[in-house]
């Protein structure tokens, strides 16, 4: 078995439409830990927010969050962090206060929000993927907007003064020219770089922090090269895991950018793709797709 290493997008990749690890594609993942094959989260996500998902998976991982900016080894300390500077971090939450989106800013342990209002309702939105009921809906809404401990107000003064340190930057918006127009000032400021996870939302974090980058440093850690690396992916934020990964594989809800940059293509993250690539990690051939 050539490949040693899987590192596995989160959003739209490991997890269904309704956010949730296929019980399929649980067994698949177990299955490679006893093949010896590690297993690597890399998201776009702050671990707070992917903590749940750890619970479910039950074995030990590094984990790659903020799209890079964080790597935590597997007991969940953090190995490296790329903090934005302040002046940069007040630059970039002033172009999102301008164009009057959603958005919050992540450190290594909480996520920063400047309005509870757009929180509640971007909380609503994304919970309700998950088809319940408004009576289990709206308590789980609430409590994550006004009672999670890890979600802070966000405060222009201490960032300035440097009380608080950002590593990345998240916005959201349905209107693409918005977002292009973000993207466009964002890319004036040279000390960031710019991706996303979605169609609908744009990302700012540290120059240097990609989820390539962060998979290099977990092979170096764990020992394994790049030849022997398999990544997974749907979005513009994975490629950089594809340029490093000897086989990068999108599934087959990927942006087409995505599939077109790739060497294999599996199932979607509604057809257990994730359970296909171990299948072909573990035989050791690969096909285009299932």
């Amino acid at each position: 078995m050539k490949h040693k290493l899987l590192a596995l997008d989160m959003d739209g990749t490991l997890l269904t439409n309704d956010k949730r690890i296929s019980a399929v594609n649980l067994d698949a993942l177990k299955k490679a830990r006893e093949y010896g094959i590690e297993i690597v989260i890399a998201t776009g996500r702050s671990y707070s927010t992917l903590k749940p998902y750890l619970d479910v998976l039950s074995f030990d991982c590094f984990l790659i969050t903020n799209n890079g900016s964080i790597v935590r080894n597997k007991d969940h300390s953090v190995k490296s962090s790329y903090e934005l500077k302040p002046e940069t971090s007040v630059k970039i939450v002033e172009i999102f206060k301008r164009y009057k989106v959603y958005f919050h800013g992540a450190d290594q342990d909480n996520v920063y929000i400047d309005s509870l209002i757009s929180r509640f309702i971007e909380t609503k939105r994304f919970l309700s993927q998950e088809n319940q009921s408004p009576l289990r809906l709206y308590p789980r809404v609430v409590h994550r907007t006004f009672f999670n401990q890890q979600l802070k107000r966000l405060s222009l003064d201490e960032i300035r003064m440097g009380k608080v340190r950002m590593n990345s930057f998240f916005a959201l918006s349905n209107n693409q020219r918005t977002l292009e127009k973000i993207n466009d000032e964002l890319s004036d400021i040279d000390e960031i770089s710019i991706t996303s996870s979605s169609n609908n939302n744009i990302e700012a974090l540290h120059r240097h922090a990609s989820k390539g980058r962060a998979l290099l440093q977990v092979g170096e850690t764990l020992g394994i090269s790049p030849d022997e690396m398999v990544a997974v992916g749907d979005h513009l934020n994975d490629i950089s895991m594809f340029d490093v990964a000897d086989v990068g594989v999108a599934v087959g809800n990927a942006d087409p950018i995505v599939i077109n940059v790739s060497d294999y293509q599996t199932r979607t993250n509604e057809e257990d793709g994730i359970a296909y690539v171990v299948e072909q990690m573990i035989k050791g051939t690969w096909t285009q797709r299932a």
